[in-house]
């Protein structure tokens, strides 16, 4: 009786284990997801369609005395990042400095810019670097970003990258209809709503979702890590614009 006792309490440890496991990895797995490839299956899944990414970061690499600086630099970090340098564009103009490398593959177009800003003191520098792609060059955009971070990063940078996601819906839907289908990505994603904005056309909606780690502070408190936007054409359907941790671009 004690031996099979003690079997039937191995079993049920074993069980409660599995149970514990069996969630965890599957955290594990969720956060090993990019954002992007979360925020593309939560849109799509609102019924949204031709969905595209856009994945962005602005670093600020001090102050430069002239332009062949700007570019020298612009050079450098292109080297640095693998860039096609033949297809490169140099523009020392005396309002904007500008040094860019456009580059094409699988789906995706990536644009990098070394950008100066000219005043007494001398040229404010920043490093510029957006990815877009769609959902079949996803996984392309998401290992170019990986390898990007991992080269600033070891160059001493602190990168923050922002995702930007956009889809459309079919039809003109109403602001009660915007708003439902982005508390419905709310849901979906656990997030708390934290602002809304609204007019007769526009729906824009932030929160914070646990789903991720990187986030903003709201009003220097409340942590914000996600913005979803909806926005009514006036001639084809609605559009959907959801960012990490807030919307870059226009929506």
């Amino acid at each position: 009786m004690g031996k099979r006792t003690g079997w039937l309490i191995l079993l049920v440890m074993a069980a409660l284990a599995a149970a514990w496991w069996m969630p965890a990895e599957a955290q594990r797995g969720q956060q090993e997801r990019s954002a992007a490839a979360r925020l593309f299956e939560v849109i799509e899944g609102s019924g949204a369609e031709g969905v595209s990414v856009e994945v962005r970061t602005r670093i600020s690499l001090g102050t430069l005395a002239d332009p062949a600086e700007v570019q020298a630099l612009g050079i450098s970090w292109a080297e640095r990042l693998q860039l096609p340098q033949g297809q490169a564009q140099w523009d020392p103009s005396p309002q904007l400095v500008s040094y860019e490398v456009q580059s094409y593959g699988q789906g995706a177009a990536l644009h990098f810019q070394m950008t100066g800003v000219p005043h007494q003191e001398g040229i404010d520098t920043y490093l510029v670097l957006s990815i877009k792609g769609n959902r079949d060059s996803l996984p392309y955009v998401d290992s170019i970003q990986k390898y990007h971070e991992k080269v600033l990063r070891e160059a001493g940078l602190v990168p923050q990258f922002s995702t930007c996601i956009r889809g459309m819906y079919n039809g003109k839907l109403s602001v009660d209809q915007q708003e439902g289908r982005i508390l419905s990505i709310f849901r979906a994603l656990q997030a708390k709503e934290l602002e809304r904005l609204e007019d007769e056309t526009v729906v824009s909606i932030s929160g914070y979702t646990p789903e991720w780690k990187p986030f903003l502070l709201l009003d220097g408190q409340a942590k914000m890590n996600l913005q979803i936007a909806t926005h009514r054409d006036s001639e084809a359907g609605t559009w959907i614009t959801a960012g990490t941790p807030i919307i870059t671009a226009e929506y």
